[in-house]
């Protein structure tokens, strides 16, 4: 081997170079497990401010699972470690099958660690007593009488622990399993089938087509599937960093049904979805909750989130110039709707109407009409908080007023 070569291969195969790459692993999984992962721009710019979220987001912290710089670690660690074991298996091989049996006795009196005795017994005697003991203890005792008149006798070797060494194998194996775990699942694969089948990322300009949309043999992904109730899809969208890209199901997934059950404070209890999944095989009647996917041929459907499934809104833009006001018509994730004259558009994106407080029933709100200070108009006119007492009442009544839609986690 080439001296350059051999220089990296010890390099790679040091112990020091893999303790290295693993706490990098380590501080990178920390940021990726306090700052949330995947979310829209405008968050990390509210909370971190413009030029923070900036930096951030060219450190690819906002994916840092997905990140060319961490899978690039994850690489390393895995030749690493890799390394490492092949270094070390044959000698720990070799070790199994050595006994030490050929050891001599002048050998063993320039050990460091040795001490001599003298036995009056016999040698057999001595020798049946000595198995006896060691063998209570735990040893494994291997014997072998020599016949050399310059190092005669009888030399027993004992030894335990030998699995012990299988805990050196099974923590490195261990270690380039989750790499390659990590590897597997981040974007890797799907890169990988865009590249093969001459796919595109969805920037968000234009419309999608058909090189944005994956076909069925991606080998492994995790995408996001969103069915307002009485709906079907079969397309799921795979977030990327700079874009979005389509996978394309070899099922059909409907959503009959979207049950939520709160707690009498309120708060949400249970999700439900009852779906319908029909593939080559025939329809499949399933419910899943939050927890309890659903498994159908190596794929797992999760219940991820609920949203707005496409109710009828009706908003009027009041520009700020004195121009005329422009009433619009649209449905809560459809097309996006532009606004006439402008080169702007308006993304009716999501609605939550369970947020929105019916004042004329809450408790008490007729008799305190009158004397209506300036902090309480204001209060009203922007939402007062909602009380115990009718926070229950105002899901019920909300919720007819929307058409729920169940968003499903697919990974493969």
């Amino acid at each position: 081997m080439k001296p350059a070569l051999r220089q990296l291969h010890d390099l790679l195969a040091s112990m020091r170079f893999a303790i290295a790459l693993l706490c990098v692993i380590c501080i990178a999984a920390v940021i990726g497990t306090v700052m949330k992962q995947r979310e829209p721009l405008p968050n990390y710019v509210n909370e971190f401010g413009p030029f923070w979220a900036e930096l951030f987001g060219r450190l690819d912290l906002y994916t840092v699972y997905g990140a060319p710089w961490f899978l690039l670690i994850l690489a390393f660690l895995v030749v690493s470690t890799s390394l490492c074991i092949a270094r070390q298996l044959p000698k720990i091989l070799r070790d199994w099958q050595d006994a030490k049996l050929k050891v001599r006795a002048q050998a063993l009196r320039a050990h460091p660690h040795h001490a001599e005795a003298h036995w009056a017994m016999p040698l057999d005697a001595s020798a049946q007593q000595l198995r006896e003991r060691l063998s209570m203890q735990g040893w494994r005792v291997r014997e072998d009488r020599r016949e050399d008149p310059r190092d005669t006798g009888l030399l027993l070797a004992a030894r335990k622990g030998k699995a012990n060494k299988l805990g050196y194998l099974a923590a490195h194996s261990a270690i380039v399993l989750i790499c390659l775990g990590g590897l597997l699942d981040g974007d890797l694969l799907v890169r990988a089938t865009m590249a093969m089948q001459g796919k595109q990322l969805f920037e968000g300009r234009g419309e999608v087509q058909t090189r944005h949309v994956l076909e069925t043999s991606t080998p492994g992904f995790r995408a996001n599937l969103f069915v307002p109730e009485g709906s079907k899809g079969d397309i799921a969208r795979i977030d990327l960093p700079g874009g979005t890209v389509w996978q394309r199901l070899p099922f059909e997934l409907q959503l009959e049904k979207f049950i939520v059950e709160y707690y009498d404070t309120g708060m949400p209890k249970l999700f439900a979805s009852e779906v319908v999944l029909t593939d080559a095989a025939g329809p499949r009647r399933a419910r899943i909750e939050v927890n309890k996917p659903l498994l159908h041929q190596g794929y797992a459907i999760y219940q991820s989130s609920f949203e707005d499934g496409g109710s009828q809104v009706q908003l009027r833009v009041e520009p700020l110039d004195a121009g005329a006001s422009t009433d619009l018509q649209g449905q809560i994730g459809g097309t996006a709707l532009a606004l006439a004259g402008t080169p702007y558009r308006l993304e009716l994106a999501e609605l939550r109407p369970i947020n929105v407080e019916d004042f004329g029933q809450v408790q008490g709100a007729a008799e305190a009409a009158p004397a209506v200070s300036r902090f309480s108009e204001a209060r009203a006119k922007r939402g007062a908080g909602p009380s115990p007492s009718t926070r229950r009442r105002r899901h019920r009544s909300a919720a007819p007023a929307v058409r729920p839609g169940s968003r499903a986690a697919c990974s493969r």
